[in-house]
């Protein structure tokens, strides 16, 4: 992960070295409080219309760092989980 005046840059993952994609795409959704979808499992305290948005946004934030081609093998999933 690489900063850049303040913009940080996650390498897209192509298939390969996954378990360092992981470690920056998890570091950023905590940075950015969109880590909670990653447990699967929604908060008690938290209504359901704003756990599907904080998942959907935790969603797109993985697909963009995705190259084509593996983000070809998602492109029908809705959902993080």
């Amino acid at each position: 992960m690489a900063l850049e005046e303040g913009k940080v840059k996650i390498e897209r993952f192509d298939g390969r070295d996954f378990s360092f994609w992981k470690m920056q795409i998890e570091d950023y959704l905590y940075q950015k409080k969109l880590y909670q979808p990653l447990s699967g499992k929604k908060p008690d305290d938290m209504k359901q219309e704003d756990w599907a948005l904080l998942d959907r946004q935790a969603l797109g934030v993985i697909r963009l760092t995705l190259a084509k081609n593996v983000a070809f093998n998602i492109v029908n999933e809705t959902t993080t989980a």
